[in-house]
Formats: structure tokens, sequence, C-alpha cells
């Protein structure tokens, strides 16, 4: 089971009240970037960050799909577009046909 978030920053992924290891919110880490520009609605995602996101979507299924299968973590998830599949296909980073590739090489 997968994601296409690359950070812990969903709301309550940790637990409830918990924070995050990217921004060092949560207890014991360090900071390493703002949370900001990677959760939230997938409508204020850069068109960078949902051509990443695509990209990131392909090599996963690709690399998944040459083992036993895959599995997508959440359908959907609260105020964290990048953990979810439903807002992936509503805001075009996760293809309505799973097997249709933009990246067609994108693991080597």
């Amino acid at each position: 089971e997968w994601s296409t978030a690359f950070t812990d920053c969903a709301k309550y992924l940790n637990g409830r009240g918990v924070g995050a290891r990217y921004d060092g919110t949560y207890p014991g880490s360090t900071f390493v970037g703002s949370c900001a520009p990677w959760t939230g609605s997938g409508a204020n995602f850069s068109a960078t960050y949902k051509a990443f996101l695509r990209r990131f979507w392909e090599a996963q299924v690709t690399a998944f799909e040459r083992g036993q299968g895959w599995i997508y973590w959440t359908w959907k998830a609260e105020n964290a577009d990048e953990w979810s599949y439903s807002a992936g296909l509503n805001y075009g980073w996760i293809p309505q046909n799973p097997t249709q590739r933009n990246y067609p090489n994108v693991c080597g």
C-alpha cells in the first residue's frame, strides 16, 4: 500500500494533535520544510506539484505492478488531497484509467 504523498503533513496521520515530522511539529523531529505547499486542497496545488504527483503515481504503479500489484492507501483524506485517491482522480494526477501513462519510462 502507498500514496502519492511524500510527507507526513496530513492532519491526524501521526495521531490526533501529534504533528508532522516534515515541519518539525512531531515530538523529537527536526524541521525539513513547511507543509503548506504540499498538503491541503488539490485545487491549491501548483501545476508543477500536480505533475510531480502524476510522475510519482506512475513510478509507484509501475514498480508495484512488477511485483504482486498495489493497493492505494486511502480513498479520501480530510484536508490532505495528496493522500486521497478520489482527489487525485478529480484533480488529474491519478488517471481515470490506471493503465494510462504520461511518463511510460519513469522507472528507466
